[in-house]
């Protein structure tokens, strides 16, 4: 058995956050040729959900802190820790770099979550004129439109709490700002850090990672590291193309990804996971 493991935002979401109708279709086709899909994402379980529209397959989400089969049954969870976690949200709340953290439920957001990032775009005009403001604040507004984004007063209370926290993620326009926290999470062993964008840090418990996710639903199903095939753009896909015996970068990846890929498919604005696919299914990928 064959395992295709597929990124979402910049992998097989396109630019406007959808799955279009021909890589939904070429995900079938392979599930019809008895090959096993799933999504390995950075997002939250129900938040993939809610994209597939119904489309059983097995889910690896926030970076791996849960691993769903079909029918969404759990195979496993990893959890960070808390003291862990409300030290580096305290750190973030002090430099007021906005941050979500992603429980079995919701996708938990400050209030004054969407102000802030607000704030800073307006410093970075004034700083850079020429820089791409509507394309820049777009890219803010994904986290906002995230399915079960639920902003609170409090949002450090949470590690005070029983609730199952799975991840942190940080968006900021200030480089520099992210570059401290960047510096200030290698001081805690007990956490993990990547990326999914320009722009964002992930916080992940050290030992959660999409590649550790990935082996264990391949080895639930008893499939070897030659069968899997892995499909991303981004830092935070880099653990997947270390487990996976074929490693396939978009056309809009990073040049680290690409460097590391068996093939390169076309962008996720050009279906590069329907193409990919196809190739797949004709013979024409080796």
């Amino acid at each position: 058995m064959k395992l295709i493991a597929i990124d979402l935002d910049g992998t097989l979401l396109n630019k406007e956050s959808i799955i279009s109708n021909e890589n939904r279709a070429a995900i079938k086709r392979a599930l019809d040729a008895g090959i096993l899909v799933t999504i390995c994402t950075g997002r939250a379980t129900f938040d993939v959900k809610e994209l597939l529209e119904g489309l059983d397959i097995p889910i690896i989400a926030a970076n791996g802190g849960t691993v769903h089969d079909k029918g969404y049954s759990l195979i496993s969870r990893t959890l960070m820790d808390q003291e862990a976690g409300k030290a580096i949200a305290d750190y973030l709340l002090s430099k007021n770099i906005y941050f979500e953290v992603y429980t079995d439920d919701h996708l938990l957001s400050p209030f004054d979550g969407e102000s802030k990032l607000q704030a800073e775009l307006d410093i970075l005009r004034s700083a850079n004129p020429d820089e791409n403001m509507d394309e820049l604040w777009k890219g803010a507004m994904t986290q906002f439109k995230q399915f079960g984004i639920k902003p609170i007063p409090h949002i450090e209370s949470i590690f005070d709490g029983s609730e199952n926290i799975y991840k942190l993620l940080c968006f900021s326009f200030d480089m520099e700002k992210l570059r401290h926290a960047k510096e200030e999470l290698k001081h805690h062993k007990k956490l993990a850090q990547t990326s999914s964008g320009k722009h964002i840090i992930e916080i992940l418990p050290a030992s959660s990672g999409k590649g550790r996710a990935l082996t264990e639903l391949a080895g639930k199903y008893g499939i070897e590291t030659q069968d899997i095939y892995a499909i991303g753009d981004s830092p935070n896909d880099l653990s997947m193309f270390e487990v996976a015996g074929h490693r396939i970068a978009m056309e809009n990846a990073i040049d680290e990804l690409k460097e590391k890929s068996t093939y390169v498919t076309k962008s996720n604005d050009e279906n590069g996971v329907a193409h990919f696919i196809d190739q797949l299914l004709s013979g024409q990928y080796a």
